[in-house]
């Protein structure tokens, strides 16, 4: 397969805004570059995870290491919920070789139209509970209190130190694992998975969760990498401005997660996975089952 200097450029530019949006919403950039390059670029839906996999190791070192030095993050969590990201990723890299590329496509297509729509239906928890001061009045469970997963942050958006108690440990371990195999198979770093789990079902703030995921998916998606680049589907043309991309996006992203309040990054998020995954299950439709819905794309 052989690229032109044009495509490099334009899948950079691409992977720029992917990573940008990626950084500010905690999901790796691979939720966004993988459609972009399979819908735009027209590329393999296997070339296009593999890719991303790898770029989403680059945007959780430009990304994570920020948002630990901003005090968002929860390092405790992080260290708990990756052990079972981990061990889902190494499942979902192997069916990701092994199925049909529009198999996977209408698996991805699933999963953003259920991101879209929890996104959407939780965009004023936040902010509500911080007024209200509710993070801090819950109640931890046997496994949250052994670990002392609890912390606090200085919202920025608030203008004020957030305390939080987090609970909710076996719905946090089984989406975590989910997560991994959703990694490995649709290469999206697992964190569009797990910032909705330790938002909804942990009571971690959605930045935090942001700041954590972010954190994490560098790891998992190392796992699933190895695998892809022993399949021979890592491609040095398409990985090379991915990467690049996304690291520079994912840098500008995560100066301004922390300064706009939660609704907004739930907002922005819903809408773009609402329309994403519209197109990626329209394409694995035709693909599949020759069924054409309307496209822009």
């Amino acid at each position: 397969m052989t690229y032109s200097i044009s495509f490099v450029l334009l899948l950079l530019a691409a992977a720029s805004v992917a990573g940008f949006f990626g950084a500010l919403l905690g999901v790796g950039g691979g939720i966004f570059i993988v459609p972009a390059m399979v819908l735009l670029f027209h590329l393999p839906m296997k070339i296009a995870v593999a890719a991303s996999i790898v770029s989403v190791i680059a945007t959780s070192n430009a990304g994570g290491s920020s948002y630990v030095d901003q005090r968002i993050s929860n390092l405790r969590l992080a260290m708990f919920l990756e052990l079972f990201t981990t061990a889902g990723a190494l499942g979902g890299a192997v069916l990701a070789i092994y199925l049909h590329d529009w198999e996977i496509s209408l698996i991805f297509a699933l999963m953003l139209a259920y991101m879209a729509y929890a996104s959407f239906s939780t965009r004023n928890l936040d902010d509500e509970r911080i007024a209200k001061g509710l993070f801090s009045k819950a109640q931890p469970d046997s496994i949250c209190r052994y670990l002392g997963l609890e912390g606090s942050y200085h919202d920025l958006a608030a203008n004020r130190q957030v305390r939080y108690v987090v609970t909710g440990a076996p719905a946090g371990i089984t989406i975590a694992s989910l997560a991994g195999v959703a990694s490995g198979l649709l290469g999206v770093g697992g964190g569009v998975l797990k910032v909705s789990a330790m938002n909804r079902y942990m009571n971690v703030p959605m930045k935090v969760a942001v700041g954590t995921s972010k954190l994490m998916i560098g790891v998992t998606a190392a796992v699933s990498s190895i695998l892809f680049f022993m399949a021979g589907l890592i491609h040095f043309m398409v990985v090379a401005p991915v990467a690049i991309g996304t690291t520079v996006g994912a840098t500008l992203g995560t100066m301004l997660m922390n300064r706009l309040h939660s609704a907004v990054l739930k907002w922005i998020f819903s809408a773009l996975m609402a329309y994403l995954a519209y197109e990626m299950l329209a394409q694995a439709l035709a693909a599949g089952f020759g069924i054409h819905l309307p496209s822009s794309i």
